[in-house]
Formats: C-alpha cells, structure tokens, sequence
C-alpha cells in the first residue's frame, strides 16, 4: 500500500511511485551482489546488527520526507541494507538439510508478520498517512535484534558440511538458467502486487475493503509456506509450481477490469499463497545444485532485481487507469519463469542434495 500512499499522500505520479518501489529493490539487488563476496568471511551476527539498525533509521527518516527525489534516494538505501538482511536469512536457511521446509518455514514467520502489517496498514494510512507506514516498517528490524543471540555466528561450518560431498558434476549453467528463472517469476510478482491496490480501487472497492483484502492475503500466503513447510520434497518439486503456474494464470485472468469483492478476496489470497509455495520449491531447487553455497546469495539477488524491474516495467504498461496490460505481463513471465525451473528440474531430477548426501541423510 505504500505505492498508493506516496501517490494519495505526496502528490507523486503512478510513474513516479512505481521507480521509487523500482529503485528501491535496486538497492536490494546491489546488497546481494556484495554480499556475496562477505557472506562467508564476516561475522553473521554482527553484520545483521548493523543491518537491521540501519534499515529502521532509513524507514523512519522516510517518514520525514515528501519530495520525490530525497525519498528516492532514501528508499534506494533501505533496499541496501534490507537486501543484507535477506542475503544472510536465505545463506543461513540454504545450508539446512532441508532447504524447502526450511524456507517454507521461514515464509510462514515472515507471513504472519506481514498478515498484521496489512490488517492495520488502511487504519495507519487513514490516521497517520503513508508515514504512520514507514514508521510501521521500522519496527519489524528493531523486534528482530532481540533475535540476535540466537542466530548463527557465520556460515564456514554450513560450506564445509557443502563441499563434504566430494567431486561432483559442474551446475553453473543450470544455476544462471535458475537465476534468470527467479528474476522473471518476481518481475511478475512485484510488478502486479506493486498496483494491486490501485486495480481494486479500478474494479470500485472501497479502500478499507481493499486493505483487509489484501490483509487476509497474508494469511493465505502463511498457508501457502506452510504446506512448503510440511510437504518438503515429498511431492517432488515440480507438482507444486506447475500448481502455482495455473492458480497465478487463473488469479492474473480473474483480476482483469470489473470484479466484485469475493474475487478480489479471492484473487490476492491465491496469489499471494501461491507466492510463497513457489517461492520456497525455486529456492530448492537451486540449492540442490548450488554444491558450493555461493549461488543462494546470487537469487535474492536476482529475485530482488525482479521486484526492483516488475514495478516499473508495470508503470509503463498503465493507460489512463487501465491496468490489463499489467496482468498480461505478469502471466507472460510467470509462465516463462516455471518453464525453466521444469528444465532445471528435469535436468538434475538423478541428483540429491549435498547437503543430505555429505551428512548421509536421504535425498531431496
């Protein structure tokens, strides 16, 4: 909702809103193309501290500012230093035995988050403006400190445990293909839930409607990581995103023009539970020929310039207040994207993962 609240708010264009959510994920990618070269020679802790300090002090400052290019520059630096944070929640979580649950695991946290966020995101817009928004987003980073105990120290231990598996055959090519993979999957994403609140005004929803809509979404996306979490591999990879290719087909076709309220319900549930269960199976299959650990930094790199390019891409597809064209993209890349990861998956579908063959355990 931040994009319809910079547009309502600081009298900023729909073009102008969609390049800041654009550079905003900018600066999330840039965070991830660096860590990759920290990410197992710093101290995890430590770096997460700064991070999450960091990232609250940007969203705050945020809360101050009502001019295009002063917020532009800001939001770029909180998509820095919030894409460090997510560089090293998906390097701690890539190492586990068990990459899909445990990302699926980690989407189910993350979701029950974001289900109160936009619960109460209509009510803080309505009484405090798309400040009472930034302000709303520091204070996730300042919780997430009294974590810091528990968190691991570094990665060394997780890389070691990788390259226990001895010589194994060289992915680098199907990895490149899963990157560009994940890229297109959150340009589509991104690109169509950047404007999902200004469709729903389209279609004549009332705003409040539309906030706990879109509230409710973050519900259904806690499903969707759960049954990510609690499958695992059991049913293979590739049911569950061919299962999210139709649902987000369906969901892009639904969410065109005139709707009523239970469509639109409906709609930004499954799309957004359809997300995160795909999400969690493309992260899984990279990490299954990721041997190294070294690529998983790289995707939220990739997924984060899919988010930072969906928007804007989106923004030039608008013609006075139609936003079809918008659907029509996000179906394009979608289908795209989990065509390749079929590719992948049926190129390594001999292979298990290294981390269950170095420890011994049963392959993903």
């Amino acid at each position: 909702m931040l994009v319809g609240g910079v547009i309502d708010d600081f009298g900023f264009s729909e073009q102008q809103a969609g390049y800041i959510a654009s550079l905003e994920g900018l600066g999330l990618v840039l965070a991830s193309l660096v860590a990759a070269l920290w990410i197992r020679r710093v101290s995890w802790v430590k770096m997460l501290a700064v991070a999450l300090i960091a990232t609250a002090l940007l969203n705050l400052l945020s809360a101050q500012l009502n001019q295009f290019m002063p917020l532009l520059a800001v939001r770029f630096m909180a998509g820095f230093t919030g894409g460090s944070i997510f560089a090293l929640t998906v390097a701690a979580l890539g190492d586990n035995r068990h990459p899909d649950r445990a990302f699926g695991i980690a989407q189910v946290v993350q979701g029950a988050m974001m289900f109160f966020a936009f619960a109460g995101a209509a009510h803080i817009l309505a009484q405090w403006t798309v400040s009472g928004l930034f302000h709303m987003l520091a204070a996730p980073a300042l919780l997430m400190l009294l974590a810091l105990p528990r968190y691991p120290s570094a990665g060394a231990q997780r890389t070691a445990v990788r390259g226990a598996g001895g010589a194994a055959p060289n992915y680098t090519r199907l990895i490149w293909i899963g990157l560009l993979a994940s890229f297109l999957f959150f340009s589509n994403i991104f690109g169509f839930w950047a404007y999902i609140e200004r469709i729903g005004q389209g279609a004549g929803l009332a705003i409040e409607t539309i906030g706990l809509a879109l509230g409710a979404s973050q519900f259904a996306a806690i499903v969707g990581a759960g049954a990510a979490a609690i499958a695992g591999a059991r049913y293979g990879r590739a049911a569950p995103l061919a299962l999210a290719l139709i649902g987000q087909m369906l969901v892009l076709w639904l969410l065109v023009g005139q709707f009523t309220t239970f469509t639109f319900y409906l709609g930004a549930g499954l799309f957004q539970a359809l997300f995160v269960l795909a999400n969690s199976y493309q992260l899984g299959v990279i990490s299954k020929i990721d041997l190294k650990g070294n690529f998983l930094v790289l995707v939220t790199g990739f997924q984060g310039l899919g988010a930072a390019v969906g928007p804007g891409i989106a923004a030039s597809l608008i013609d006075n207040g139609d936003y079809s064209r918008i659907n029509m993209m996000a179906a394009l890349f979608c289908g795209v994207s989990i065509a390749m990861f079929f590719f992948i998956i049926h190129r390594t579908r001999h292979i298990g993962s290294p981390v269950a063959e170095a420890e011994g355990s049963v392959a993903v």
